[in-house]
């Protein structure tokens, strides 16, 4: 039998590494087809993460207040929100009190890629459009003036859905949190526990407080002018009770202010 020639062996081994890539090829879209499909909120279940931020801005707040809010969820997300973490946002006003819904519901899609394999543009890009702009559009629409501010049933309402049900979780509200609403007012408030009485009592028959699990709260003080020093502290008793039952090993309230004061109206 003839022995090949170099130019035989130099074909054959061509055709080897041509079948070689396409095996690859195959084997990769094999992969990215047995891959779970993103749902409607671009999340790849199961989700273990979740961050929500709450908007009280039912009241009329400055300028700077309105930056800064912007700039610290911004920064949350980049620093502290992980890839396929579900992000919701809420706004509160009057119609949040029986119509809870989000003005924004995402999962944070994949933010960059590896140069040699994937398409790292286009994951660039799909990030900016898919999520990064819906969210900055829902953060460029103020909400309507509202005649109350029912932070604490806002709260209670969103413990009882699914988006803080993760293994971890995050809550941001950017509030004055002088609830205000006909359950109970704080504004007027001058003892802690009997305010915390008056809530209870008009919720008889519902939630009295929430309960989070695993839930680190940031409380982000949206400052008043103008508001009693018995008030601040009737304030003060009444969200340290509210947020009693909050438990586990990531569980933590964690108090912090906004810059800005504006006059009470």
């Amino acid at each position: 039998m003839n022995s090949l020639s170099k130019k035989d062996k130099q074909g054959l081994m061509l055709i080897a590494a041509v079948v070689a890539i396409l095996g690859l090829i195959v084997a990769y879209n094999m992969r990215l087809a047995s891959r779970p499909k993103p749902d409607a909120q671009s999340c790849i279940q199961p989700v273990s993460k979740k961050t929500v931020f709450v908007l009280d801005q039912s009241d009329t707040i400055p300028e700077q207040t309105s930056i800064e809010i912007v700039r610290r969820i911004r920064e949350a997300i980049a620093k502290d929100v992980q890839e396929n973490e579900l992000v919701t946002i809420f706004q509160v006003t009057d119609a949040s009190r029986t119509s809870l819904r989000p003005i924004f519901t995402k999962c944070k899609p994949k933010q960059d890629g590896n140069e040699l394999t994937e398409n790292k543009r286009f994951i660039q890009k799909a990030f900016q459009e898919e999520f990064m702009h819906p969210l900055e559009d829902a953060l460029s629409h103020a909400p309507p003036k509202s005649s109350s501010s029912p932070i604490g049933e806002i709260l209670i309402d969103l413990s009882l859905t699914g988006f803080l049900s993760g293994e971890e979780n995050r809550l941001y509200v950017f509030s004055d949190l002088m609830q205000n609403s006909s359950n109970a007012s704080l504004y007027a408030c001058r003892n802690a526990d009997q305010a915390i009485s008056e809530f209870r009592s008009k919720r008889a028959g519902a939630v009295e407080r929430p309960s989070f699990h695993n839930a680190a709260i940031s409380l982000n003080f949206i400052p008043r002018e103008g508001i009693p020093r018995s008030a601040l502290d009737c304030r003060n008793g009444f969200w340290n009770w509210f947020f009693g039952d909050t438990d586990g090993p990531n569980a933590s309230v964690t108090p912090n202010y906004l810059p800005g004061g504006v006059a009470m109206q």
